[in-house]
């Protein structure tokens, strides 16, 4: 209750809660609401909500929400009030923000594969064959044995800890060989590597019917979600105690991965997974996890458009913001962009020509400011 930024998900959270509320500030600005005032309601809304959360089953109390949750409200105020200076300024300023802002997105292109960058130790690693994790339910499944490149795994420390890092770093083949156990409802590791703080840094195991693959990177050792890979469907119709061979081998920026038959490749991260790093449900349609992947880059999309004017600058906005989605992935490590994030940047860019021509049609100020 009393801590702010803790846990493993702790930058996450606060992320998530300040973008909750920032609607919420902004919204009071052009209802005339401005000051410390709203933002005090604000808090106090995320103060009931959370004092209401002692009394309801599975739910805790946290400071952090009503913390970023305020810090949300304030900045929603702050960006509303701003609005109208940045959002529609003189042509020659505006193209100039049009090439700001594509910068600006080529540079969150490249964050984002250093965040999902493998953040494997160089300390010693431990192996764990279907481990009783505390966080995860108990998978019921016996492992026959393991092979990463030439190199035979055998539960506990691990003697060859730099080579096999080395191994695991450069995508070489990862081989299991197991008995199934019974179907589980959340992820069960059948496979676990820790460090010496004994953190998961490379877990394996099936999530109801998807095999997924979880190396643990970099932003998640910064306090930020811990999107996964998943091979969907692999368990689909595997029973309780039929034999499965997992086999997992780095492909470029991706990953080729199979069990038994079924095998694909090409599985990793792209431009438009950076939203994950802030909140990742595990147990959405595929269909969903790819609409946001082209929302995110079609929202980074939307500034361009918004300050697109007919001037060269613009034009070269727009040529920078399509050369870092096709040019930036494969240096940081990402997939290619694929066509519907494409289609979600043209999309967004649309977008903010249409916010432009309405902003430009709207009063020069929002309504007038009273404090209550």
């Amino acid at each position: 209750m009393s801590c702010i930024i803790c846990g493993s998900r702790a930058w996450a959270d606060a992320i998530a809660n300040l973008l909750l509320y920032a609607p919420l500030g902004a919204a009071l600005v052009w209802n005339g609401r401005v000051g410390v005032k709203p933002v005090f309601y604000a808090f106090l809304l995320s103060a009931c909500i959370e004092l209401a959360q002692t009394v309801i089953p599975g739910r805790d109390p946290s400071l952090s929400d009503v913390t970023f949750n305020t810090l949300g409200a304030a900045a929603g105020q702050v960006a509303a009030l701003l609005a109208r200076r940045w959002l529609v300024p003189e042509n020659p300023i505006a193209a100039r923000l049009s090439l700001a802002a594509a910068t600006v997105a080529g540079a969150v292109f490249a964050i984002t594969g250093s965040l999902l960058a493998p953040a494997i130790p160089t300390t010693a690693l431990t192996l764990w064959y279907a481990p009783d994790l505390p966080e995860l339910p108990w998978l019921h499944a016996r492992v026959l044995g393991t092979r990463i490149g030439t190199i035979p795994l055998h539960t506990g420390r691990l003697t060859d800890s730099i080579a096999v890092r080395q191994l695991l770093l450069s995508g070489a083949p990862l081989e299991i060989t197991a008995t199934a156990g019974q179907p589980v409802p959340s992820l069960g590791p059948l496979i676990a590597f820790e460090n010496a703080d004994q953190d998961q840094i490379y877990l394996i195991g099936p999530d109801r019917r998807d095999l997924v693959v979880r190396l643990l990177t970099r932003g998640a050792t910064w306090g930020l979600d811990q999107p996964d890979i998943r091979l969907r469907g692999a368990f689909t119709s595997i029973g309780t105690g039929d034999t499965i061979r997992i086999a997992i081998q780095g492909q470029g920026a991706g990953y080729c991965v199979s069990l038994n038959s079924i095998q694909r490749c090409g599985l990793g991260y792209s431009i438009g997974a950076a939203w994950a790093m802030v909140l990742y449900p595990r147990h959405w349609p595929p269909w969903a996890y790819a609409l946001l992947g082209a929302m995110w880059v079609g929202g980074l999309a939307i500034p361009v458009g918004v300050w697109t004017r007919r001037r060269a600058t613009s034009l070269l906005a727009i040529a920078l913001f399509a050369c870092a989605a096709a040019l930036v992935p494969p240096l940081v490590g990402l997939l290619a962009t694929p066509l519907r994030e494409w289609g979600g940047a043209v999309l967004g860019w649309g977008v903010g020509l249409g916010l432009q021509g309405v902003l430009r049609r709207r009063p020069a100020e929002p309504p007038s400011a009273t404090g209550s």
